[in-house]
């Protein structure tokens, strides 16, 4: 285990400064509290309970190989070893791959549901304060189905019209449907599904300033397929920054990408991401598998430095640190960067290793 334990008979050292943003040369970048320029890039998923691996051989495989933080669901014995991004995905479990027990919409103009949001945002702030020279941001709802069409046959604004008479969503939705005129550019639904969102964005993007006002913040992570320029908008005036997910495409993304920043104006973190490469007879989901994980490293490489030759991309995360089921009732395996035992993958691992090399060489060593 890794231990961050102080000497208490030591003074109390001052509180570090935030992880922040800064424009170097035209370029995006993270600064980490000493006024380090530096490009994130790292593993998701430390925490995910399927995991089986000691924390102290993860965080030395991890930094032999030169990355310098670590993605989503960080567990707390890493949180004080390197900086990672907060997030959470259970507040409001709308996420497109949870099975059918485990999705549903929440009536977000309930007060007691806003009460509830708060004080767990407020709770998620606590715990990462515990550690704030390390917190990147904060990331919430993961691929949330937004569009009123989406993978799940479901959305929010059906939702809101099911609830009884009684319910406060169910009220908000006939006062808006008294009040609306149809000007021609959206639909009834698209213009109540947009009400929505602003109240979500408003109480959670509200409380997360008000518990943690230093912290950068990203909000909720999307898709290509789950981006909503009407519903992103709503929720631009509460984040510092953008959270996309890519899917496994073997190219990087630039025109979606220069899309959404233009959209937005605003830093882009690529939060999740992998290039998932065919191993024996492993039932493993992608657009299309690498040969090997010598190819695959090929292909990673290209793609992060297309992303670090971008003005934009804050950083990038691998999905996965080991091989585990892919959860949620789904059959197959969700592949990791390393082998069993954190073992390294042919290829991948040396072509990362010399990624990181090559990234550290086009970070500015001083933020301006």
């Amino acid at each position: 285990m890794i231990c961050n334990c102080a000497d208490s008979s030591q003074a109390e050292s001052p509180i570090p400064k935030p992880i922040s943003l800064a424009t170097i040369n035209g370029r995006d970048w993270l600064v980490d509290p000493h006024g380090n320029p530096f490009f994130a890039h790292g593993i998701t998923h430390a925490s995910n309970n399927r995991n089986a691996f000691d924390f102290t051989e993860f965080s030395t495989a991890c930094k032999r190989l030169g990355f310098n933080a670590y993605g989503y669901g960080c567990p707390p014995q890493l949180r004080g070893d390197m900086p990672y991004v907060e997030s959470w995905n259970h507040l409001v479990p709308i996420s497109t791959y949870r099975d059918a027990g485990s999705f549903h919409f929440i009536d977000i103009f309930n007060p007691e549901e806003q009460k509830r949001l708060e004080v767990e945002v407020k709770a998620s702030c606590k715990k990462s304060l515990q550690n704030p020279e390390n917190v990147i941001g904060y990331c919430w709802t993961d691929l949330g189905a937004w569009p009123l069409d989406n993978s799940t046959g479901n959305n929010w604004v059906d939702f809101m019209k099911s609830l009884p008479a009684n319910a406060p969503g169910q009220q908000a939705y006939q006062e808006f449907v008294k009040a609306w005129k149809d000007d021609g550019t959206t639909s009834q639904d698209e213009a109540f599904l947009r009400l929505i969102a602003r109240e979500y964005f408003r109480i959670v993007g509200t409380a997360n300033r008000k518990y943690d006002p230093d912290h950068l913040i990203f909000g909720d992570r999307f898709s290509f397929q789950t981006f909503n320029p009407a519903i992103v908008e709503e929720m631009l005036p509460y984040v510092d920054a953008i959270a996309i997910q890519p899917y496994f495409m073997e190219s990087f993304p630039q025109q979606k990408l220069d899309e959404i920043h233009r959209c937005t104006s605003k830093p882009i973190l690529l939060c999740d991401f992998a290039i998932r490469f065919q191993d024996g007879d492993k039932n493993i989901s992608a657009w299309k598998l690498a040969e090997d994980s010598v190819a695959a490293g090929k292909a990673y490489a290209e793609y992060v430095k297309a992303a670090l030759n971008t003005h934009y991309i804050l950083g990038v995360f691998w999905c996965n640190p080991v091989d585990t089921p892919k959860g949620f009732g789904k059959a197959g395996v969700k592949q990791g960067f390393f082998a069993d035992g954190l073992l390294s993958r042919p290829g991948l691992h040396d072509t990362v290793q010399e990624l990181n090399d090559y990234r550290e060489k086009q970070t500015p060593q001083y933020a301006e």
